[in-house]
């Protein structure tokens, strides 16, 4: 996957009247194998000039540029994650990668703590199951997503091809037109919560997918809908309410969903908690049945002795 040789060019600077939103988590945006963190500044200056402030906004790649161990950059990108941290003062960042970064920064969430720092992940035209375009083995990071079936994908993907989806939401860019990762459903990461396919004569190729306005007002669209919904390390953090002393109440045996939709519980990130107590009941899905009782107005406990 040979980075993008082309010169970016220059781009202008947003206006200084762009809205601000402190809100947002910071953003670091890496290139791919070889590639400069210039190469994001597209990238950068879109969300700038969509209102993310400029000291939320960071390019970075490792010290090898994603030609090391992949598990090597991962470490690497878990220390900027806490320079960024620190510097921001964020609990947790936003990570946007590109081909070869995709991995390591999958790798970060899932083997060296990152679900705690990450709250999303963006992974552009990634070889999340190798690419058949692998004229690049003079590479250690390619010779590791040379295929779907290397020892560092086997592992990576192994249990879940997103790992602590319920701390960190995951999205996909990729296009019909790419050329580098393939097939190009090789980015696609089975149970992302959004998996973007561009389709059509115009869609972007490997190197212009992140300087796509589409693409890059989706990724924008993503991050701003999952902003602020991810649960934290140990949820829930209301406290839980102490319920009056009454007599016992009404019983309602049921799937979670039912429960959810008939205002009895609550879910978040697909998991399910009776309102009031705030008890977690399991998976929000249709398979899990929990049995409720009512002890006030909106206040409900797990009671396995209903009938």
């Amino acid at each position: 996957m040979a980075a993008l040789t082309a010169t970016v060019a220059a781009f202008a600077v947003p206006s200084a009247t762009a809205t601000a939103a402190p809100a947002h988590d910071p953003v670091i945006m890496i290139p791919g194998m070889t590639g400069d963190p210039g190469y994001m500044i597209p990238m950068q200056t879109n969300l700038q000039s969509n209102g993310w402030p400029s000291n939320r906004l960071f390019t970075w790649t490792d010290s090898s540029k994603m030609t090391q161990d992949l598990a090597v950059a991962a470490r690497e990108l878990g220390a900027k994650v806490d320079q960024v941290r620190s510097q921001t003062g964020a609990s947790r960042v936003v990570l946007v990668t590109w081909s070869a970064s995709t991995l390591a920064a999958r790798y970060y969430i899932k083997n060296l703590g990152g679900q705690d720092k990450v709250s999303q992940y963006i992974g552009f035209a990634g070889p999340q199951h190798g690419t058949t375009n692998n004229g690049c083995q003079q590479y250690v990071s390619c010779q590791q997503f040379k295929s779907a079936d290397t020892p560092f994908l086997r592992d990576l993907n192994s249990g879940t091809e997103v790992p602590h989806r319920d701390k960190v939401a995951y999205m996909t860019v990729r296009s019909v037109n790419d050329i580098n990762a393939t097939p190009y459903d090789t980015a696609k990461l089975e149970g992302a919560h959004h998996n973007y396919l561009m389709t059509g004569v115009t869609a972007p190729d490997h190197f212009s997918i992140v300087l796509n306005s589409t693409a890059l007002a989706e990724m924008r669209k993503f991050i701003v809908e999952h902003e602020g919904t991810a649960p934290p390390t140990t949820p829930p953090t209301t406290p839980p309410t102490t319920p009056p002393t009454t007599p016992p109440g009404d019983c309602y045996t049921a799937t979670n969903p039912t429960h959810v939709q008939a205002g009895r519980a609550r879910a978040v990130w697909g998991r399910a908690y009776a309102n009031g107590s705030h008890q977690y009941m399991g998976y929000n899905l249709a398979s899990r049945t929990t049995k409720l009782r009512m002890k006030s107005a909106n206040y409900y406990v797990i009671d396995n002795t209903c009938p």
